[in-house]
């Protein structure tokens, strides 16, 4: 903001010594060629003529460097000469400085100017301060000024309200000024919808618009379509606007790909830019080269930036190192941030505690978020209990998931109740899934029936798994 001007002439121009409008201009085009110093030594001969244009668009150079003094006392000049831009960049300073009062009249200065993003600024406070009429005002005085940003802020209120009429509505105004958020949003909309055709038209219109965000949703369509080449062409473009979910997802591409030098570059450009979960893929990776320091050191660093997964590696680690303290502390940090996994090793751990009350709860809580083996557990406990129904509930569960084990222990209870074909059927879906567990029973069922071919291929194939009762049972056959 205030870098711009509405007429522009060449570098070549004359420029009079009292024409403060071809000094801004010739500023500009030194900006737009990276050479901030020249902007700046123009802008400053503007200034010193008294342009408010200039004054301002010093206090945006000064800003964007980090020099906040300066780009105060800029500002404040343009202030005195009621320009509205730098009303509103002197309240952004104080927000940044907590003084909410100071801002406050700085944009309620600037509104009197007509400046909408005052409006905007003076609406997220009265957010802030709960006060949703007020909010709802001042977005509907900034739309007034066709202002796309508060038309957009107008859809996120009625999303919030559950109107999704009005929701779209605002979104359209503000796309149709251009408002390359409200676009994507009107594409999340079409898609949800199952209109995949009038998502794609959105976000392309988006992504001309050089909204990284709206690439990486087109890479998703592409992806979900199984146009992997596409998905990559969204993400590198994605990727060159150094937008870090985009270098994270082409990391993943070419980890399935088997390309982990391709992928271990990907996460380290996303994880320059702060990307947790791009931290947390390189901890994995140096975990599965066998360089637990690595590992550790990335796991670290997601860990300090709230990600979960990490915590709870950590809590493994720390659980192998035998240091069951700090593994705890790692869970229950996870856990706190609905990490299931967490939640099933402090399960665990207190059911070697011998705690089943927490026990439970823990796998309770882990279930709620599709945790299979803390399905099991709750279903081992409520077997140990005598509850049979309940730890068939609780394996049913598990097994829709794909557990194997949680199969095979199906296979166990309709055994035991009589039924050899369903738990030949149990034992049979745990097979598939390589449980050496229910290889083993099958072989035993196969046994019982006289049948010592088909025993013997189950035995072997369970023997392969390293199950130590089929290897008996081979044993036993030989001598």
């Amino acid at each position: 903001m205030g870098l711009f001007k509405k007429q522009q002439q060449s570098s070549d121009d004359v420029v009079a010594p009292d024409d403060p409008d071809a000094m801004i201009n010739l500023g500009l085009l030194a900006y737009k060629a990276g050479d901030e110093d020249a902007a700046r030594a123009w802008y400053e001969q503007a200034a010193t003529l008294g342009n408010p244009d200039a004054m301002k668009s010093l206090g945006v150079l000064a800003y964007k460097a980090g020099d906040r003094d300066a780009a105060r006392v800029w500002s404040e000049q343009a202030a005195k000469l009621d320009d509205p831009d730098a009303m509103f960049r002197l309240g952004v300073l104080a927000e940044e400085a907590a003084d909410l009062d100071a801002a406050r009249a700085w944009w309620e200065k600037a509104v009197k100017l007509d400046d909408p993003q005052a409006m905007n600024s003076l609406g997220l406070l009265a957010y802030e301060a709960g006060d949703l009429d007020a909010e709802r005002a001042w977005y509907e005085q900034a739309a007034k000024l066709d202002d796309p940003d508060a038309m957009f802020n107008l859809g996120v209120l009625a999303k919030e309200a559950g109107d999704l009429d009005a929701e779209r509505a605002w979104y359209e105004q503000a796309a149709n000024l251009d408002h390359p958020t409200a676009m994507i949003n009107l594409g999340v909309l079409a898609y949800e919808a199952g209109d995949e055709d009038v998502a794609r038209a959105w976000y392309q219109q988006a992504a001309k618009l050089d909204d990284p965000t709206a690439m990486i949703h087109l890479g998703w369509l592409a992806d979900e379509a199984g146009d992997r080449d596409a998905a990559r062409a969204w993400w590198e473009q994605a990727a060159k606007l150094d937008d870090p979910d985009a270098m994270f997802n082409l990391g993943v591409l070419a980890q399935e790909a088997g390309d982990l030098d391709a992928a271990r570059a990907w996460y380290e450009q996303a994880a320059t830019l702060g990307d947790p979960d791009a931290m947390f893929k390189l901890g994995a990776l140096a975990k599965e080269a066998g360089d637990m320091d690595v590992a550790r050191t990335w796991y670290e660093q997601a860990a300090t930036l709230d990600q979960p997964d990490a915590m709870n590696n950590l809590g493994s680690l720390a659980k192998e190192a035998g240091d069951l303290d700090a593994a705890r502390a790692w869970w229950e940090q996870a856990a706190k941030l609905d990490q299931p996994d967490a939640m099933f090793h402090l399960g665990v751990l207190a059911r070697q505690a011998g705690d089943l009350d927490a026990a439970r709860t823990w796998c309770e809580q882990a279930a709620t978020l599709d945790q299979p083996d803390a399905m099991i557990n709750l279903g081992v406990l409520a077997d140990e209990e005598g509850d049979l129904d309940a730890a068939r509930v609780w394996h049913q569960q598990a097994a829709k998931l794909d557990h194997p084990d949680a199969m095979f222990r199906l296979g166990l209870l309709a055994y035991e109740a009589g039924d050899e074909d369903a738990a030949r059927a149990w034992y049979e879906q745990a097979a598939k899934l390589d449980n050496p567990d229910a290889m083993f029973f099958l072989g035993l069922l196969a046994e019982e029936a006289g049948d010592m071919d088909v025993a013997r291929v189950w035995y072997e194939q369970a023997a392969a798994l390293g199950n130590t009762d089929a290897i008996e049972a081979l044993l036993r056959e030989l001598g």
